[in-house]
């Protein structure tokens, strides 16, 4: 089973969904427009995260891989977050 690190935590994964793998890890991203039933649109970004090794902002559409590290709680997103709750 791959492995994924986030905030430090390391688990073993079993769906490919960055969202899911992460909730593996026992780190809930924080999202308003996932849900596990439905086909994932990563519209809300407020599951934004970084992701080692990889430019740029990676939402919960992100698939999941072995070996990634990822940190969700940086202050860049926390910012983010911020700002697009107060938009919303």
């Amino acid at each position: 089973m791959p492995k994924l690190t986030v905030n430090g935590k390391t688990s073993r994964f079993r769906r490919d969904q960055l969202i899911e793998a992460a909730r593996a890890a026992g780190v809930e991203v924080p999202h308003y427009c996932y849900h596990p039933s439905l086909s994932i649109a990563g519209q809300c970004r407020l599951c934004m995260v970084d992701i080692d090794r990889r430019p740029g902002p990676h939402r919960c559409n992100t698939v999941a891989t072995d070996g990634m590290v990822v940190q969700t709680e940086t202050d860049r997103w926390r910012e983010t977050r911020k700002s697009i709750m107060e938009f919303t």
